[in-house]
């Protein structure tokens, strides 16, 4: 092209970007910078969009830059394409800085940060800023879409049934991002039946919407459900993509499905011509390792064509604690801490294998590592929602205002039990060295999800079901513990782990024990 305007330069960006060649994208705006060419607000805005794809702060951070040197930061456009990189890049601090400095918000300013806050993992900032949205500014479609997942990520089903009477209200019930937000939201909160009947009165389903419901089934352990909706979403003429086929290979995994899961990953390769990432790996290892085939799996995973990543190892590794294999397991392990030397939770998992096998030399060892490298447990944290409130409990926590009343419920609980099913508590998930088994049994009495429980059998109506979430992946001690709850108190107990969706009913476990 002889005569380059700023118009042509934007449209080649753009067209960059939209291809995924995001380092052309970005030497093409330097190339325009250096050849002298007026950058303006388009410009910027299209360059950092380019940025907040690829996820490079680095690169964004000199846009910014270049966007304060030459006056732009007050565009309420360009700061909103800020706040969208520095959100996607993961910077919420910066961010919100930018948020805090723009003077003049619009809807799209409040959506990014919302949705910035959804996506990084800070689900109650979001729910917070939503309630600062002055009056003038009415939330839209995309407002919601970006506040559902927040509520579904601290499983607060009230304040979900909230935000979904507000969007009919409001008239977004029709749009399809918001659809498939409350479709995902009823799923991660609990209520499946829920998620499946407003699944059902989807007039124009997209993939999104059958890949959610089919993973909210794989979530729950309903394989077979999971399976039938993916054979259905097919015979519609829906083509699933790598997407898709993480959420059925899950779906398979969670519920045993070994023949089904092979079944789907080679029809992904063989049909569709979908080369397996690494979460298609790891799905597949998980299903094998659940299965109790940890040599096989081992095997599989030496075999891969793409080199191996921790969540890959991880699922094995998991395997190897089921099913108690810890020489398997420190040749995993080994894998792991070069891949990922800080990750606390692959050295608390190897040490549950060695408490488990009562290896307390090795136990010993490990933490000594773990202290030496100063890295930090993370701590076993369960929250339930009670009148529009979360109430939030830290394993042997002591501060909360009914704690005289929880402990009591917990302990009487643990007596019946005794008496009624010959229950032992077990002290190996008490983690504790050196410790008599009254010790032990205190502090089993005190883990989150226990007292989650305990704070939702006494605060909530007779009959009532109860929903508690949890960080990490229930123990078996709590396992059993909820179970006995559900059938002494006739309640329906739910428990969304950091695995899967654990429904407790007269004694009994979705999960058939197979977590």
């Amino acid at each position: 092209m002889k005569q380059r305007n700023v118009v042509s330069w934007t449209a080649m960006i753009m067209a960059y970007t939209r291809a995924e060649h995001y380092d052309q994208a970005i030497d093409l705006f330097l190339h325009m910078e250096e050849e002298g060419v007026k950058i303006d607000e388009f410009v910027i805005t299209s360059v950092l969009h380019t940025c907040a794809c690829k996820g490079s702060s680095k690169d964004g951070q000199r846009i910014h830059e270049y966007a304060l040197k030459n006056g732009m930061i007050s565009n309420s456009s360009v700061a909103n394409a800020l706040m969208d990189m520095y959100a996607k890049c993961g910077n919420m601090e910066e961010a919100r800085s930018i948020f805090d400095s723009t003077l003049n918000k619009n809807i799209i300013s409040w959506n990014t940060l919302i949705g910035g806050y959804s996506k990084n993992g800070f689900p109650n900032d979001a729910l917070h800023l939503f309630g600062k949205i002055p009056q003038k500014i009415r939330p839209n479609a995309i407002t919601m879409a970006c506040l559902l997942p927040a509520v579904a990520s601290l499983s607060c089903l009230e304040r979900g049934r909230e935000i979904h009477a507000y969007v009919i209200r409001a008239g977004f019930v029709r749009n399809h991002q918001v659809e498939n937000a409350l479709v995902d939201m009823y799923v991660k909160c609990g209520a499946l039946i829920l998620a499946r009947v407003l699944f059902d009165r989807i007039y124009e389903k997209n993939l999104v919407t059958w890949t959610v419901m089919i993973a909210g089934y794989g979530m729950h352990g309903h394989g077979a459900d999971a399976i039938n909706l993916f054979k259905q979403m097919r015979r519609k003429g829906m083509k699933p993509d790598k997407v898709s086929f993480v959420a059925i290979l899950y779906a398979c995994s969670h519920s045993g499905l070994i023949h089904e899961g092979w079944f789907f990953f080679n029809m992904m390769r063989n049909e569709y011509h979908i080369e397996p990432k690494l979460e298609h790996y790891a799905c597949m290892v998980d299903l094998l390792s659940r299965a109790g085939r940890l040599e096989k799996a081992y095997d599989f995973i030496n075999s891969m064509p793409i080199e191996p990543d921790s969540t890959v190892w991880g699922a094995l590794l998991c395997g190897c604690r089921v099913y108690r294999d810890v020489n398997l397991a420190e040749k995993v392990a080994d894998q792991i801490f070069k891949l990922e030397p800080d990750n606390t939770g692959y050295y608390v998992l190897l040490a549950n294998i060695y408490t488990e096998a009562e290896k307390w030399e090795e136990v010993k060892r490990l933490r000594e590592r773990i202290g030496s490298r100063r890295l930090k447990k993370n701590l076993g944290c369960s929250w339930i929602e009670t009148r529009g409130k979360v109430q939030v409990f830290v394993s042997g926590d002591n501060s909360h205002p009914q704690k005289e009343e929880i402990k009591k419920f917990v302990e009487d609980v643990v007596k019946r039990m005794k008496e009624e099913e010959q229950y032992a508590p077990n002290a190996r998930y008490a983690l504790m060295i050196n410790a008599d088994d009254r010790l032990k049994e205190e502090a089993l009495c005190g883990h989150s999800e226990k007292l989650a429980i305990a704070f939702g059998v006494l605060n909530s109506a007779y009959g009532r079901p109860i929903h508690v979430t949890k960080n990490l992946r229930i123990c078996g001690d709590c396992h059993e513990f909820a179970k006995f709850v559900s059938k002494v108190t006739g309640r329906e107990i739910v428990l969304r782990d950091s695995k899967r969706f654990h429904k407790f009913e007269e004694g009994r476990c979705s999960c058939r024990c197979y977590w």
